[in-house]
Formats: C-alpha cells, structure tokens, sequence
C-alpha cells in the first residue's frame, strides 16, 4: 500500500508540475489577444482593386472608420466605396474580436452585396502581423463558396488581400486587394473624401 501511494503522489506531483510549466504558454496574454484590434482603430483611406479573372480590374478609393468599443475587446469596422463609372457604391459593416468561448477570433459582416451575412473565423499569425480569415458561404445557387482573407498589418499601411477558393480545387483567386492607410486624427471622417 505504501509503495502504491508513494506512486500516486509522485503521479500527482508530476501532473502538478507539468500543468505549473504549461500554463505561461497555454494562455496568451491580453495585450497579444486584443492588440490587432488596436492596430485596426481609426480612420482609413482605402485603395481598391477589384479582380476579374485573376488579373487586376476596375480601381475605387474608399474610407474605412474602425472603432473599438468601450472595453476595447470588439472593433466595428464600417467601409464605404462611392460609386466610379465602373463599379457601384459599397458599403460594408463589420464586428470582430475575440470570442472567448470559441477561443478564435470571429468577424460578421453584411454588406450592399446582399449575399447573406458572413461569418469569418481567424487566427493571429504574430511573427508576421497577419490575421488569416477563413469563411463558408452559400453563393444564392446551392453552392457553399469558401472565402479566405489575408490581412498584413504594417503599421499606419494594411493590406488586406480578399480570395475565393475554387469549387472544383482550392485555388486561390484574388477578388479584392484593399490598401488601407490611417488618417492622421483630425483629418476628416466617416464619409469624407479619401486623401489624395
């Protein structure tokens, strides 16, 4: 008996010791799970490009307003496009952060598209400063379209590549590159025109 539990407290203690030292990994502190959300705050000009068959096409210039609620855990994100000779006005509005139940970050977005309210699931790749975005999406025909979102933070320049992966095989193809660069503060608001 005594040698039984001698090897249940040696169990125990290894078991303790184990979980002491995997703990500093197994939680990411709050400054790494929520700083992305502040690198997005603010005023944004948005440089569009629209991609058609896999090559550059029709260009816009935009503004994104991104604001980060009182505790700081949710930013809504709110993008507005005027219309150009070839494309329609847009506007798109958003709310991500993360979801500590899901323990990933999670992003809704509706838009003037009007093809069903998007939810994206994302991870924060930190060696990069890249959020990757993944999300499912039925296309109105009976077709559940993946979609995957790659955005690149680079200080006051984002760059946010959007791609729709093939039905058949999941290539890759580009639908939307947006360069965002933040405003200065006080130098204009939702709405307004982009600088130039």
């Amino acid at each position: 008996m005594r040698i039984i539990g001698s090897v249940v407290v040696a169990t125990i203690a290894a078991i303790a010791s184990a979980g002491a030292l995997a703990q500093p990994n197994a939680a990411p502190s709050l400054t790494a799970i929520y700083g992305p959300l502040a690198m997005e705050e603010g005023v944004w000009d948005a440089d569009v490009t629209f991609y058609e068959a896999d090559k550059p096409g029709p260009h816009a210039l935009g503004v994104q307003t991104n604001t980060l609620l009182a505790n700081r855990h949710w930013i809504v994100n709110d993008l507005r496009i005027p219309a150009t000779d070839k494309t329609p006005a847009y506007q798109g509005h958003g709310i991500w952060g993360y979801d500590p139940v899901a323990k990933t970050y999670v992003n809704t977005w509706v838009d003037t598209n009007d093809l069903g309210v998007r939810t994206d699931y994302g991870f924060w790749y930190e060696a990069e400063n890249t959020m990757i975005w993944s999300s499912k999406q039925n296309d109105g025909n009976g077709h559940f379209v993946d979609y995957r979102i790659v955005e690149q933070f680079k200080g006051d320049v984002r760059i946010l590549t959007f791609y729709q992966l093939g039905l058949a095989t999941p290539t890759p193809h580009p639908l939307v590159k947006i360069i965002f660069t933040r405003r200065k503060a006080g130098t204009g608001a939702v709405g307004s025109t982009p600088a130039k």
